[in-house]
């Protein structure tokens, strides 16, 4: 035993030295490189932090928060930036943005493009029997249905095959009127004739009529027979029914062919013809598609409805097409003359009552551009003046750009750059009275707003329709307004209507939602023109409503209560200004005296 410690302990002496050893042999061989490398990069360090400015660093969706150490933003938690110092643009219409800011603030840029120009013309109709291919199938005598063969609507019958069974007293008799005539036809060969002829009258066939000649006899019941092969829409009659000659027994429609009926608007009819490709689709078989062709366009439009009525001729050998199916079809209609048209998508477009503005890449940022804008194509919209072949827009995050232009005192949505100072203050134009109407108009609004943050559909609904009467008040046509805020108005209360009224129509709250963004963006702009009388009102926004494209709310709190998220995000958003003309009338006055 003291042998073994002996040895253990001797042996780990030996690896002590041997590693003290090898430690001594490093700092000879490499200790002085080492100690002048670090010398040199300490010394190097050192002049770069004496040259180097301080970096500030800042949130690619808040440009206002602005401190000198990394972290997260204090509003939406997100990691902050390196705020780019080297200059940039210094245009009023260019909000300069580096590439770290942008990924961070998942902007997306679409590169414009001439392209064939098409119109997706979307439609809304249903399967219906092709009229042509009605038969009626009715008795030609006076009979009592003694049974039928066909009982029920929707059964499937062949051309020639039995409906019914009738007795018909005038039939054995005009039979009997046969076959005296047949005892002198020798005599009186034109009542043979007279006789049959009656029969054929009645639709007895050349069988049935030779039958009765050969044997002599009469019958007694005749059988209805199908006259064309189809199913049974209608039936219109019962057993012991006495039915008069001409009586529609039963409809029978052939379903191998049929018409899906659309509804068209107004608007689309200038690009619809007969002829036009039709892709539509029906609930009952999702994802199969079927193809048809507009094979009539009706000449006069629904007075109520304001529609028109397009048809379309679809093959039907396989049944699949039921009639009453609902169906949802669309048209990818060419426009004339626009082969080389250029396109931008929807997305990259801001619309400030009739102004339409998009954001624009340039050096170091992007620039905010107004455009004139042409037909509605789908997802994007033909562009007539504003951009050029090859140029980038954001088509993703514009809401964010042109958010961080507001922060930065740059043109944006709300900041024409007729004015720099922002919206054009109208209310020098604007009467007491209307004054007051504009402040009932916020009443209801809030009510509304509030009711979208409990995300409560029904009551929403109702709570728009209250919004909708304060804005009649409004009417343009009654305002008491004078010189350029009559044009104004009238332009901002058919849009705000119109989007109110998507609102009142749907119990759908994400409906709802998509129609507020819009009708906000209308009500801050007259807000911000107009006046909001006494009440002091935040104007608030969210960089991730909408899909991330951002969206503004008015709000009588600057607490962030937010109607796109409700629950889901209650406090997600920031005000981005505060209106208050009566105050800033007052603040101006004290400064006067």
């Amino acid at each position: 035993m003291k042998n073994t410690i002996k040895y253990i302990t001797e042996n780990g002496k030996q690896k002590l030295i041997i590693l003290v050893v090898g430690l001594l042999l490093g700092w000879v061989i490499f200790g002085g490189q080492a100690e002048v490398s670090t010398g040199h990069e300490g010394h190097q360090h050192e002049m770069e932090n004496a040259s180097a400015e301080p970096t500030t660093w800042t949130c690619s969706m808040h440009p206002q928060i602005q401190q000198p150490n990394e972290g997260d933003c204090p509003i939406c938690g997100m990691d902050l930036i390196p705020l780019d110092n080297s200059g940039g643009n210094t245009s009023a219409a260019v909000i300069s943005m580096n590439e770290t800011a942008i990924k961070l603030a998942n902007v997306h840029t679409t590169k414009i493009e001439k392209g064939k120009a098409t119109k997706e013309i979307l439609l809304n109709g249903k399967v219906q029997i092709d009229e042509r291919k009605i038969s009626s199938q009715a008795i030609h005598f006076d009979g009592r249905i003694e049974k039928l063969m066909v009982n029920f609507e929707g059964e499937k019958v062949q051309k020639g095959q039995t409906l019914a069974r009738v007795y018909a007293p005038k039939l054995v008799s005009a039979q009997q009127e046969l076959l005296q005539a047949l005892k002198t036809k020798d005599s009186y060969p034109d009542l043979v004739k007279a006789a049959e002829q009656k029969l054929k009258f009645w639709k007895l066939s050349n069988a049935q009529i030779n039958s009765i000649k050969e044997s002599g006899k009469t019958l007694e019941y005749f059988d209805i027979k199908a006259d064309v092969s189809g199913y049974v829409t209608k039936r219109n009659t019962a057993e012991g029914k006495y039915e008069k000659a001409g009586s529609v027994l039963f409809e029978i429609a052939d379903l191998n062919q049929v018409w899906v009926v659309f509804d068209a608007y107004e608007k689309d009819l200038a690009f619809l013809k007969k002829g036009d490709e039709i892709e539509f689709t029906v609930s009952a078989f999702p994802g199969k598609t079927f193809n048809s062709k507009v094979s009539n366009i009706d000449p006069i439009i629904n007075a109520k409805k304001r529609t028109l009525l397009v048809r379309t001729e679809s093959n039907n050998t396989d049944l699949l097409l039921k009639p009453e199916m609902f169906a949802s079809g669309i048209i990818y209609a060419e426009i004339n003359q626009m082969d080389n048209a250029l396109i931008v998508p929807k997305s990259a477009i801001m619309w400030t009552g009739k102004r339409s503005i998009a954001y624009v890449k340039v050096e170091g940022g992007f620039e905010m551009r107004e455009l004139e804008l042409g037909e509605s194509l789908g997802e994007f919209y033909l562009v007539s003046d504003g951009l050029e072949e090859g140029e980038e827009v954001v088509s993703k995050g514009t809401f964010t750009v042109d958010a961080a232009a507001q922060l930065n005192n740059k043109y944006s949505m709300m900041n024409r750059p007729e004015s720099k100072e922002g919206a054009q203050n109208l209310q020098q134009y604007v009467s007491m009275d209307f004054s007051m109407k504009l402040e009932l108009l916020l009443t209801s609004y809030f009510s509304l707003k509030d009711i979208l943050v409990e995300t409560k559909g029904k009551e929403s609904q109702a709570a728009a329709k209250t919004v909708m009467t304060s804005l009649m008040k409004l009417n343009p046509s009654e305002a008491e307004l004078k010189g350029k805020a009559i044009k104004f108005w009238k332009e901002k209360y058919s849009i705000l209507h119109d989007h109110l009224d998507e609102i009142t129509k749907s119990e759908d709250i994400e409906v709802q939602r998509k129609a507020f963004k819009p009708f906000n963006e209308e009500l801050i702009a007259s807000m911000k023109s107009l006046g909001t009388g006494n009440k002091k009102v935040y104007i608030q926004y969210c960089p991730m409503a909408d899909n991330d494209t951002g969206a503004y709310w008015l709000s009588s709190e600057e607490k962030i209560m937010n109607p796109y998220f409700g629950d889901v995000m209650l406090h997600c958003g920031e005000v981005s200004e505060t209106i208050n003309r009566e105050e800033e009338k007052i603040m101006q006055q004290q400064h006067q005296h």
